[in-house]
């Protein structure tokens, strides 16, 4: 087992002395990309488990919507006397029953997923997110969101079933020769009963999963923070321990030789590894040996020192030049651009972590602040104003009222103006116009772009965090701005949304209701 020495208040790997420079560069960049690596897988598992959360939620909507058209077609069967609606009936059940099966399924120690899938598809589930879900059932089932949701799914089935034999006396009421409206009176009774505590359990499933969705992400964005502090502090430590081991066998060599040409040939270089320095370091050892042996021999002596003894000294000597800086030095051809690699990393980590934390630091401050936000949104501008002279941006701002909110509101004028100057048409100079409505309850809040617009199928999508729709350098980012938006409206128990198309501008709207001090 590799051992870890601490020396003057930084450790040093012990294993990495003997290993070339070259090597130690390689291993910093290797080391660099597999904690990156892993974080792109924990972004990735992370957006898969939190879009299958999402398709749980759609699912139960769609399980929802179908067992109150099931009751519906019953109800319009009384009326009609229709077979058709009956059948209908039976066909709207078959949504909940998939899911049925499906459960019943996964919850087997060896589960059948061809059923399992079979079961959703009958339950109107999107193909695409059936293998997430079922995923996402049988590696989490035991947490306590996950597992309360499908106890709520199991009362909903045990339910549901009741149902069926109560519609099927039905039926046979309504076929009879003779059928009795006040029998047919209690049995719709008995299906409004039925109907009303589903209700309650379909609420309380989606509450459980939107708990659920919220506890996940505070632990995703904890993952990610941790990964993203482990790859710039792995990266600093790796860079200064390898940095003050060179520094060190260095100085050792700049000792001895400051000895050796004053005369002194009892000093010795401290050999402390066993690459490219510390070779210099033996040689330096071993020519002064060899000068100890040759004293006698002037002649010799001169010879070696004018060409043995100068040449492994210029070596010294660009070796110290080369590692003059303390954390950046020319260690073979390709240092700088391996070091550039790392403070690249290093530069967007930052970014990522300070994006993280401001996000997932919303909300700490509850104190409500009577704000003006006329004020606000004017100094919002001012701290832009650089960006918007720049981009030639015409921002137009309408009287906006006087609000008892957050401090955090102005990041929500700010990432949608800042959003609004970015996405600008190449075209086109940016133009913004920010207004309000009096909505009774709340404030309605409207933020108008000309810029490149969004597509109709990303309005939901782009709210979501670390979600980005543009790689390219030119509208680059963390894809957290717009999440930062959402959980600020949220934060004041508003909400956000978008009209857009792509090409023609967007219009972002955002309520925060009225409150009073």
């Amino acid at each position: 087992m590799h051992k870890v020495k601490f020396s003057n208040g930084f450790f040093r790997l012990r294993w990495l002395k003997d290993i070339s420079i070259a090597k130690k560069l390689y291993f910093i960049v290797g080391a660099m990309a597999v904690l990156i690596i892993l974080e792109l897988f924990t972004l990735w598992f992370a957006i898969h488990t939190l879009s299958s959360v999402r398709a749980f939620v759609g699912a139960e909507g769609l399980w929802s919507k179908a067992q109150k058209d099931a009751v519906y077609q019953l109800r319009k069967y009384d009326v009609t006397h229709n077979e058709s609606d009956f059948q209908e009936y039976k066909k709207f059940l078959e949504v909940p029953l998939g899911d049925h099966k499906t459960r019943v399924e996964l919850l087997k120690q060896q589960p059948d997923i061809g059923i399992a899938r079979q079961g959703f598809i009958e339950g109107r589930v999107h193909p695409d997110d059936i293998d997430g879900m079922i995923k996402l059932f049988r590696r989490f089932y035991k947490n306590y969101y996950i597992g309360k949701a499908i106890n709520i799914w199991a009362k909903g089935d045990s339910i549901i079933l009741e149902m069926i034999p109560i519609a099927e006396r039905f039926h046979a009421e309504r076929n009879a020769l003779n059928p009795s409206r006040e029998k047919l009176d209690r049995i719709m009774v008995e299906i409004d009963v039925i109907n009303q505590q589903l209700t309650v359990l379909e609420d309380d499933f989606s509450y459980t999963l939107g708990e659920g969705s919220r506890w996940l992400e505070s632990l995703i964005l904890k993952i990610l923070l941790s990964v993203a502090l482990t790859v710039e502090f792995t990266g600093l430590i790796l860079t200064i321990s390898v940095t003050r081991g060179i520094t060190r066998e260095l100085n050792e060599i700049n000792k001895a030789t400051s000895k050796i040409t004053k005369g002194d040939f009892t000093a010795r270089a401290m050999v402390l590894s066993k690459n490219e320095i510390g070779q210099v370091a033996s040689e330096v050892n071993q020519m002064t040996e060899q000068l100890v042996l040759s004293n006698k021999e002037l002649g010799q002596v001169a010879y070696i020192a004018s060409h043995d003894l100068q040449e492994p000294l210029r070596t010294i000597t660009n070796f110290v030049n080369l590692f003059q800086k303390q954390y950046k030095g020319k260690l073979d051809v390709n240092a700088d651009e391996y070091l550039s690699f790392i403070g690249e990393a290093t530069f967007r980590m930052h970014l990522l972590v300070k994006d993280i934390l401001d996000y997932s630091r919303l909300g700490n401050d509850k104190k409500l602040l009577r704000i003006d936000l006329n004020k606000e949104v004017q100094n919002v501008l001012k701290g832009m104003a650089i960006n918007i002279s720049e981009n030639n941006a015409k921002i137009h701002t309408s009287p906006l009222p006087v609000i008892y909110g957050y401090c955090e509101i102005q990041y929500l004028f700010q990432n949608l103006i800042s959003n609004a100057i970015k996405f600008r048409k190449k075209e086109a100079d940016p133009v913004v116009n920010i207004s309000s409505q009096d909505n009774g309850k709340d404030w309605l809040f409207v933020i108008k772009d000309n810029g490149i617009g969004i597509e109709e199928k990303y309005h939901e999508r782009i709210f979501t965090i670390f979600q980005k729709l543009h790689t390219n350098s030119e509208y680059a980012g963390t894809g957290i701005g717009l999440a930062h938006c959402k959980k600020i409206a949220e934060l004041h128990r508003g909400k956000i949304w978008l009209e857009s198309e792509e090409g023609k501008g967007s219009i972002f709207y955002f309520t925060i209701p009225k409150q009073t001090s």
